[in-house]
């Protein structure tokens, strides 16, 4: 297999968990020839007690199984909502491997009203707005805004690769805060692109549908006990039920569009988002 990203540096936010998207990404950068990076909270927060994040133990098997490839690999804890964090989190990597080339911002998530909680608008707390805008949207332009100092003055262009989700390609009731988040995070990978644009530096996002990492299995189990009388599989075969295809999809299957929008291979691709959901939109 060619090795299209053989010695760049990529960072991976969202990674430190087992069957996730963002394990899944770094490992197939890393099967690609990139030194990656992986990036997690590794830590709780007492405000959201049913949150369950990345922990350090996580990452460092991550990191270990991205150097399997022979590759190198970096662990680093930061909140990806706090600047400071993200400051040092990216002066961090660049210490050590002394470049930036690939960021995929794939950290995310929210409580409350998405991705899987559901609650109106005239219920929603403004705690749990304000967490998921900053999770699943500001997030992404810290991020963008520290690394992208480093790719531009680097001068050798590079990609950034934003994960956005099937959310914002429509309405989603009781999913607000998740939504609107998404949904802007589509416009500003279109705005992102075109002030990188100069620099060569291209950026564009995905939107994956259901896909069937360790967060969402939790969840299904959540909702299970909720309704009660169910089991995980009866919700997820009812969550499934309206796309084309048939199945949730796999970590791996969104990993693999990712680093074709983070690889050469798309090399005239910017400002796009690509919608990876086994056709629910296409309805």
């Amino acid at each position: 297999m060619a090795m299209r990203l053989e010695g760049r540096v990529a960072i991976v936010t969202g990674a430190g968990r087992a069957q996730g998207i963002g394990e899944a990404i770094a490992l197939r950068l890393a099967e690609k020839g990139a030194h990656v990076a992986v990036v997690d909270l590794c830590r709780q927060r007492e405000e959201l007690p049913r949150e369950i994040f990345g922990q350090w133990d996580e990452l460092q098997a991550v990191a270990e199984n991205i150097r399997q490839y022979g590759v190198r690999a970096l662990a680093v804890r930061a909140d990806v909502t706090n600047e400071v964090e993200v400051a040092t989190m990216v002066a961090r990597v660049t210490e050590e491997f002394g470049r930036i080339d690939i960021l995929c911002n794939n950290a995310g998530g929210g409580t409350g009203a998405g991705p899987v909680d559901r609650t109106d608008v005239v219920d929603l707390p403004r705690s749990a707005w304000n967490y998921t805008l900053d999770a699943s949207l500001t997030s992404t332009f810290l991020c963008s805004k520290h690394a992208a100092r480093i790719m531009i003055a680097g001068g050798f262009g590079g990609s950034i690769v934003n994960t956005a989700s099937v959310s914002a390609h429509g309405g989603m009731p009781g999913g607000s805060a998740y939504a609107a988040a998404k949904f802007a995070l589509v416009n500003f990978t279109q705005t992102l692109a075109l002030e990188l644009a100069p620099h060569r530096i291209r950026v564009n996002a995905f939107s994956p549908g259901m896909t069937m990492t360790q967060y969402v299995q939790q969840r299904l189990e959540a909702v299970a006990q909720a309704q009660g009388g169910k089991t995980a599989s009866q919700v997820q075969a009812e969550w499934v039920r309206g796309v084309p295809l048939g199945r949730a999809a796999l970590p791996e299957e969104m990993a693999s569009v990712a680093v074709f929008l983070a690889s050469e291979d798309s090399s005239y691709m910017t400002g796009q988002t690509l919608i990876v959901d086994g056709g629910l939109t296409a309805r």
